[in-house]
């Protein structure tokens, strides 16, 4: 599929491209953009206009000089530096599609030059070299300073054949800079891989659910009701989509909270990541550059002026962040717990660690200990970063919400669940095998996706000895993926 750009991005788009879909920019749009630069220019000639014909954070007072492309130019090398390991080229190429999708919303009155150079880098895979430190949320700075430098030929790309475009001038250097493209697309990617987690998740509990034959009423729509949070009927309702008829006597008329609570923290999860895609989807598609020009026919200001605000301060974006990081640190000590009651014999009836061989094997039990380390990540992630900030620029720029840091640590802390989704997928289907000679074994439902899901699960090895089971945990996660379309085609 190819992109036609500006478009009403969503996640999964930005996803998409990220990993290698192709752009196109409507001619439309383009034509747009380069009347809204003129009329940009026309509107500077009678305003004073921040970054354009004045310095830049303690120097706004300072006026600007003549030559528009000396000082441009100034302005984006001053500002290029970042510094620590680079960034993977799908969160640049997401990068690049996020700014070229804001730039074509009209506002920033850039050169149509520098679409047409984005437009080229997407085209030709010639991406600059994006490193991770240097933003601290009030506009990623480096990183797209960086970017139109690589524009220019100044600094080097990782294609080859990259036609550079010309100096960019005073009317562009700053509107270019002036957005959180790099802390959006990596938002975009995180909340389109955390969607698959928690479906996976909402799959590996149905397994455990099942396997220890939890009492189902505590996951049921009824229970939803009493739950009350935004998610939960809907959770609750997949859940009973992905059972079908299937049906089993429960073992225990009240679980553990691991299982009975599971609703609850799911729906926390689900509302957060649904929160924090609103606080995604809505900045990349639109002008939000300081300042932001306004045409004659555009209600939202007085006709043909120059707004200057602080909307790079993205503290909806850091604050979502944060939340999405605090609801899976509510989420994963249950799943740890789940996995903690599959392995114990008192518990379940089953062979202790589902090592049915005499002699003390150990069987899952290490399972436990690396889901665990991912645990320690997730709960590294959930100190909030947007309680705090910093005062810089001479005391002028007295606030930061540190989203860039906040997506840093909601990063981490996926890589986390994801080792813990794939731990439980484990464990849940051994111990459904190894119940599977006792007689009160569930049966799931034939035609449900749960049994779709076993069938899946068929992947991993069926050998119960004592092994290497790192293999086994790479092809758990493997499942992942079809473990999540599974569920979400549930939601469809």
């Amino acid at each position: 599929m190819t992109y036609t750009l500006p478009s009403q991005l969503t996640v999964h788009d930005v996803a998409a491209i990220a990993a290698g879909a192709p752009i196109r920019v409507s001619q439309e749009a383009r034509r747009q953009i380069g009347e809204f630069y003129h009329l940009a220019n026309s509107i500077a000639e009678t305003h004073t206009v921040y970054g354009r014909s004045t310095g830049v954070g303690a120097n706004r007072h300072t006026t600007a000089s003549s030559d528009s492309a000396a000082h441009g130019m100034n302005l984006l090398r001053s500002h290029a530096v970042d510094a620590g390991p680079a960034f993977d080229p799908a969160v640049t190429r997401a990068m690049l599609a996020v700014r070229l999708n804001q730039l074509l919303h009209p506002g920033s009155g850039v050169d149509v030059q520098l679409i047409d150079g984005l437009e080229r880098m997407l085209a030709t895979q010639s991406l600059p070299e994006v490193r991770r430190y240097g933003a601290i949320g009030t506009a990623d700075l480096p990183a797209l300073a960086g970017t139109a430098l690589a524009l220019t030929g100044e600094r080097p790309t990782s294609g080859g054949g990259f036609e550079p475009i010309a100096a960019i001038g005073s009317d562009s250097a700053l509107p270019f800079m002036s957005s959180n493209a790099l802390t959006l697309a990596g938002a975009a990617l995180a909340v389109s891989r955390l969607e698959a987690l928690a479906d996976a998740g909402l799959a590996a509990f149905a397994l455990s659910a099942t396997a220890v034959r939890a009492n189902p009423e505590a996951f049921s729509p009824n229970a939803a009701v009493a739950i009350a949070s935004p998610g939960a009927a809907g959770m609750a309702q997949r859940l009973a989509t992905l059972l079908g008829a299937s049906h089993w006597a429960p073992a225990r008329i009240q679980d553990p909270f691991a299982f009975r609570g599971f609703l609850s923290a799911a729906s926390v999860l689900a509302t957060a990541v649904n929160r924090l895609r609103e606080a995604v989807e809505a900045p990349i598609s639109i002008s939000q550059e300081n300042p932001r020009f306004f045409a004659d026919n555009d209600g939202a200001a007085a006709p043909g002026t120059a707004v200057h605000h602080g909307a790079f301060l993205v503290n909806w974006l850091a604050h979502e962040l944060d939340g999405t990081a605090l609801a899976l640190a509510q989420l994963a000590p249950l799943t740890i717990a789940r996995m903690r009651f599959m392995n114990d014999d008192a518990f379940t009836g089953l062979p202790r660690f589902l090592a049915p061989e005499s002699g003390g094997t150990s069987g899952t039990m290490i399972i436990e200990y690396v889901a665990a380390s991912g645990l320690g990540d997730i709960y590294a992630g959930a100190a909030p970063v947007s309680m705090h900030s910093a005062t810089l620029s001479c005391g002028v720029e007295e606030d930061a919400t540190f989203a860039p840091s906040a997506l840093t640590k909601l990063e981490r802390a996926i890589d986390g669940f994801e080792v813990i989704v794939a731990a439980e997928i484990l464990i849940a289907v051994r111990a459904a095998r190894v119940a599977g000679d006792e007689s009160t074994r569930p049966a799931p439902a034939v035609d449900s996706g749960l049994a779709e899901l076993f069938a899946m699960a068929r992947a991993l090895p069926s050998d119960l000895s004592d092994r290497d089971l790192r293999g086994d945990l790479e092809t758990a996660v493997g499942l992942i993926s079809r473990f999540a379309a599974v569920v979400g085609s549930e939601r469809e």
